[in-house]
C-alpha cells in the first residue's frame, strides 16, 4: 500500500505537489498555471501519496465559508488504474474529518462524479465551470464515510 503524507504550502515538498499539479492539469487538461495555482494554495494542507520514493498523487484541504473542502485530486498517468486516486480521497477525506468536519466537500469534474460515488459522495449543488472545466459539486457526510481499503 502506497503511503500518504500531509505537507503545507511553505513546505519544500510543496514542489511535489506542484510537479504533479502541473503534469496532470496544465499539461493534460490545458490549464493555464495562472488558474491552477491559486491563493488557496497559500492556507491548505496537501496529501502526497507515494509509491515507493515517488510522489505520484495528491490532492488538498482548504476551508471554505461552509466547510472543509477537498480539491486539485491528480493522479499522475502512469499510476492511474491502482486506486491511488480512491486511497488519497480517502486520506483527505479522513484528515477532514479527524479535523473536526461534519461534511467534507469537492467540486468534481463531471467525468469523476461516478468515482466520488463510489466512494460514499453523493451530488450536493449544480453544475459550476471551474478553470474552464465543468464540475458538479457533490459532499460526503462523516455518517457516510467508510475507508475500504
Amino acid at each position: 500500500m502506497a503511503e500518504v503524507k500531509f505537507v503545507l504550502y511553505s513546505d519544500p515538498d510543496f514542489m511535489l505537489v506542484k510537479s504533479i499539479r502541473m503534469q496532470v492539469f496544465m499539461n493534460e487538461q490545458n490549464i493555464k498555471g495562472e488558474e491552477e495555482f491559486d491563493e488557496l494554495d497559500k492556507r491548505s494542507l496537501f496529501a502526497l501519496l507515494f509509491d515507493g520514493s515517488s510522489a505520484v498523487a495528491t490532492a488538498r484541504i482548504s476551508e471554505i465559508p461552509k466547510g472543509l473542502k477537498i480539491g486539485r485530486i491528480a493522479v499522475l498517468k502512469d499510476y492511474r488504474g491502482r486506486r491511488y486516486g480512491a486511497q488519497i480521497v480517502n486520506a483527505v477525506v479522513a484528515k477532514s474529518i479527524e479535523a473536526g468536519a461534519d461534511r467534507v466537500y469537492v467540486d468534481a469534474q463531471n467525468h469523476a462524479v461516478n468515482f466520488y460515488e463510489k466512494l460514499g459522495f453523493r451530488i450536493c449543488g449544480t453544475e459550476l465551470i471551474d478553470r474552464g472545466i465543468a464540475h458538479t459539486p457533490m459532499c460526503i457526510d462523516k455518517g457516510d464515510f467508510n475507508v475500504e481499503e
